[in-house]
């Protein structure tokens, strides 16, 4: 009987949402010991192991913020590769705002989404980080502004794996929207495609006063929940490297694919977020196809420590003994055995 690897990925650019669409992983285990399934499958009382890593013969690629979190929490899980692409992460106001630029902020109030219900509130950390890295740009602190909690009750679980349609979804940040168009607070943020999806949506009652992506040039300003990791079950990979070399020489041989093909991955891109390409193109950096190699270079390592150093600062994060938990050796032999350089 075959093993089961279970997978989960966030909705954001990634190697695993590409060959997830592509259905890679079924093809590079066809025949094999091992089948690739999504935790979705499992249903709702599973669902949390996209945040704490809890299930078992799983991997994961996404946002920095659980994985971190579960690992100072003793989820036993390795860090088996990281990857960094800078997405859009935009501050709204009301379209009839008189701000024009971020000192515009002083004094007012800027949202932070609180989800009572979720393991580890990711939302308001990248909200938090989001404005930090915003009004540091642009000579504030934090303290020249007055951040509001806005309680949201959604279904964060929902959206987990989920199969987005292109078209009028919901957005994650729709629940912010209210809370700015009600005048309960005076400035939201907003990151990823999403950005493109609320604009098109709110057109004529929201605007985007700043953009991290493209407003500055400073990277360590743009790590927001990223450089995403990929992690997988420390069991796993003790039982059976071969299975995670293989796993991850499927996200190399889709990165490679990518990286030749901007139009191509761009239109997979879009299916997997349930965007438009025009939405892809401008949330995320031109060269976006080109980046999704996963590496343990230094400078992806030195972007995951501003994002450690942020959480800790604040309070959000423990300690975590990175050199313990990355293992690049699986990595290695998975460009290995796709017979490609190793990315730095």
């Amino acid at each position: 009987m075959a093993r089961t690897l279970w997978y989960t990925r966030c909705p954001v650019a990634t190697a695993s949402g590409i060959a997830f669409q592509r259905q890679s992983f079924d093809k590079e285990f066809d025949g094999s010991d091992f089948v690739v399934r999504n935790i979705k499958e499992l249903g709702r009382e599973k669902a949390d192991s996209h945040f704490d890593h809890s299930l078992a013969d799983s991997f994961r690629e996404g946002g920095a913020i659980p994985p971190l979190w579960a690992r100072t929490r003793g989820a036993d899980t390795l860090a088996v590769g990281l990857t960094f692409v800078a997405d859009s992460l935009a501050t709204f106001v009301r379209a009839d705002d008189k701000a024009q630029r971020v000192q515009d902020l002083a004094g007012r109030r800027c949202g932070l989404p609180v989800r009572p219900y979720i393991l580890i509130d990711f939302m308001k950390v990248n909200a938090h980080k989001g404005f930090y890295s915003a009004l540091l740009a642009n000579g504030m602190r934090e303290s020249d502004v007055r951040f509001v909690e806005m309680t949201i009750n959604d279904d964060m679980h929902g959206s987990i794996n989920a199969d987005l349609k292109q078209g009028d979804r919901p957005s994650l940040y729709d629940a912010d929207i209210d809370y700015l168009l009600r005048g309960e607070v005076d400035a939201i943020f907003c990151k990823n495609a999403e950005v493109g999806l609320i604009q098109r949506r709110y057109q004529g009652r929201i605007r985007k006063l700043y953009d991290l992506m493209t407003d500055q040039t400073d990277r360590a300003h743009m790590v927001n929940a990223n450089p995403r990791i990929i992690t997988v079950s420390a069991g796993l990979a003790r039982e059976a490297p071969e299975a995670v070399e293989r796993y991850l020489q499927v996200l190399v041989r889709t990165a490679n694919w990518a990286a030749s093909r901007p139009a191509e991955a761009t239109a997979v891109m879009a299916r997997e977020l349930g965007v438009s390409e025009a939405d892809i193109r401008s949330s995320y950096e031109a060269d976006f196809h080109n980046k999704l190699w996963p590496s343990f270079g230094p400078e992806v390592r030195r972007l995951l420590q501003v994002q450690i150093d942020f959480m800790q600062s604040h309070g959000y994060l423990g300690q975590v003994d990175l050199d313990a938990w990355m293992q690049p050796r699986f990595l290695e032999q998975a460009y290995r055995r796709e017979g490609l350089p190793a990315v730095a």
